[in-house]
């Protein structure tokens, strides 16, 4: 059964329930970079009790995009400018590869 909340966007991801979680979309629009210099604010999700392995980001089109948890001990001990350096190489990757098969 899917349930609908509220989580926290934060530096070092979208926070639900003492767990963080990022997607496409955040990264993207540059959310936890904002989140960094501003106060990130809260969005709804969606999210099934019983796994909390993905939480579903509820969109402008209305439908959901699906957020997977990041480990937190992985992140413990890395520098914030470090780890979005890390989210913006990735993305100028991703843009750079997309033409080719």
């Amino acid at each position: 059964m899917k349930m609908y909340d509220f989580a926290s966007v934060t530096p070092l991801g979208i926070q639900y329930q003492h767990l963080y979680y990022t997607c496409s979309k955040a990264i993207r629009d540059r959310w936890f970079e904002i989140a960094q210099r501003d106060e990130g604010g809260n969005i709804r999700i969606q999210y099934t009790p019983t796994d909390l392995k993905h939480i579903y980001l509820e969109t402008d089109s209305e439908e959901f995009e699906e957020c997977r948890i990041v480990v937190r001990e992985s992140l413990q001990g890395l520098n914030i400018e470090t780890y979005l350096q890390s989210v913006q190489l990735m993305k100028l990757a991703k843009e750079i590869l997309k033409d080719y098969p």
